[in-house]
């Protein structure tokens, strides 16, 4: 208890007062005005503004001719994203996407341009330009004349015809076309370009340099086009040069796997393997699926019998070049065949077919296709079917319902349109076995057409320095698959049986 005098109160101060019904009266005004929205209450943070597709297709546009075709790729994805009305960032990413290499998107989005406006002539050329860069050559052709109908002034549209023919090997369709093209417009990066490919094919490599410098003229970012300049200078024994333009290809896109690939090819076709290794290690951590410039690393390897380094790099290169290779997937039949005597390649008698495409844009490796028959009349009626094919592993799946009954000689048997064995034939299931009028098998192709016969016996001869004949054999085999006279796999063969008498 406080035992001394009770304080004194405070007297109020009328100022304290005013103060005080001052700061009330703007406390209630603020609390006011902001559930009128009119101010932003405190701590809350400030609003970052969402990006517009048009903000996204500028910066595109920009990283384009920059040369950064990856980053141009993403951006044109975002402003699709949100779903833009125009047609032209979809023929955009279509375009470039084929440029890198990625076909199977790039026939996707050129089909979603065509289906989004069927009468516009830039999708169609552009569809055209897709399927010829995916190995679907005649509807190529198909897709490009029907552009060329629609605008018959839409000069790509014949230069990418041009580029269809030549891969054709019509070589007066496709010189006639892309002269036209250049008659047409003489400003355009990909006139230039498919004019200088149609060249090259024919082995005009003057011709051809003239019309790749054009195009850099056009577009001098472009790394793509540095790389063409080098190999038409390289198959003009001008090999300096040629190593000039594919450094230059790197500078002016340090992410180029091919640059670096063709910088190291060439190195190491001049004897140096130490520095073509130093660029093929660039390549293959640029593009980490790129076959080819794992196998020139092996090679670089093996010339210094280091075989113990070259096979990792060999065995990537045939996976990798399998992969591509099933990855030219473009449709499924099944087709009425002997059950004896399977032959080559599907008979006349196809009864089911469908395309196959990406079940995801974002998954493009694995691919569907829908299966109907070829008529429904007769037993066909309610008939259908569907094939699943990882292209990564080479494992797939075909599902075929409601099918007729064959013939005790007869057997289905599925093929692919796109993709062959090793030998060079249309891939197929073999005969199916049907139980109650339906199949379903899970099947897997490993070793299909792409790598390349010197992969094959390159790696099983390494197996065989290291006394490893077991894993070697097999790889003699697939090589003589591709082809049967070739002399360093007979020999190979020899060795090994040779080594197994000792």
């Amino acid at each position: 208890m406080y035992l001394g005098s009770r304080p004194r109160r405070r007297r109020s101060s009328p100022w304290r007062v005013l103060i005080l019904l001052i700061l009330i009266g703007v406390g209630i005004y603020v609390l006011i005005q902001v559930r009128q929205e009119h101010v932003e209450p405190p701590f809350v943070p400030t609003p970052t503004p969402t990006r517009t597709a048009a903000s996204y297709l500028f910066e595109a546009e920009d990283l384009y001719w920059e040369g950064d075709i990856k980053a141009s790729i993403a951006l044109y994805e975002r402003a699709i994203e949100r779903q833009v009305e125009s047609v032209d960032p979809y023929i955009s990413l279509a375009r470039l996407l084929a440029l890198e290499g990625r076909t199977i998107e790039a026939v996707a989005w050129a089909e979603r341009a065509v289906e989004r406006m069927p009468n516009n002539a830039r999708a169609w050329a552009v569809l055209g330009m897709t399927y010829d860069w995916h190995g679907e050559v005649q509807e190529a052709i198909e897709a490009c004349q029907h552009a060329i109908e629609l605008a018959p002034e839409y000069a790509e549209a014949y230069a990418y015809l041009a580029e269809a023919y030549a891969d054709a090997g019509n070589w007066a369709e496709a010189t006639a076309q892309a002269e036209k093209a250049l008659e047409l417009d003489e400003g355009s990066v990909d006139v230039h370009r498919n004019y200088g490919y149609v060249m090259e094919v024919q082995g005009n490599y003057t011709w051809a340099l003239d019309a790749y410098r054009r195009a850099l003229e056009l577009h001098p970012n472009l790394s793509y086009l540095y790389v063409a300049i080098g190999k038409n200078q390289s198959a003009l024994g001008q090999q300096d040069a040629a190593i000039d333009s594919f450094r230059k290809a790197a500078e002016v896109n340090p992410n180029s796997a091919e640059a670096y690939y063709r910088l190291g090819r060439a190195y190491y076709d001049r004897g140096e393997p130490e520095t073509a290794q130093e660029y093929l290690l660039k390549a293959t951590e640029a593009d980490p699926r790129f076959g080819a410039a794992f196998a020139y690393l092996a090679f670089t390897y093996w010339s210094r019998r280091n075989y113990e380094d070259a096979i990792p790099n060999l065995e990537r290169a045939i996976m990798l070049d399998a992969q591509a290779g099933r990855r030219l997937a473009r449709g499924f039949l099944v087709s009425l065949e002997p059950r004896q005597g399977l032959p080559d390649s599907p008979s006349s008698d196809v009864v089911m077919r469908g395309d196959l495409k990406p079940i995801l844009l974002e998954n493009p490796d694995t691919l569907r296709a829908s299966l109907a028959p070829e008529s429904e009349e007769g037993g066909w009626r309610g008939a259908r079917g569907s094939v699943v094919f990882d292209t990564r592993t080479g494992a797939y799946t075909v599902t075929l319902e409601a099918m007729p009954e064959t013939r005790a000689d007869q057997a289905y048997v599925g093929w692919f349109d796109g993709v062959n064995t090793l030998s060079g034939s249309p891939l197929n299931t073999g005969p199916l076995t049907l139980e109650g009028g339906r199949v379903e098998t899970a099947l897997e192709a490993t070793w299909v057409e792409g790598p390349r016969i010197d992969y094959f016996y390159t790696l099983g001869l390494a197996h065989y320095f290291l006394d490893e004949c077991e894993k070697a054999y097999p790889l003699f085999e697939a090589a003589l698959t591709i082809d049967p006279n070739d002399a360093n796999a007979q020999r190979g063969v020899q060795l090994c049986n040779i080594a197994g008498t000792d």
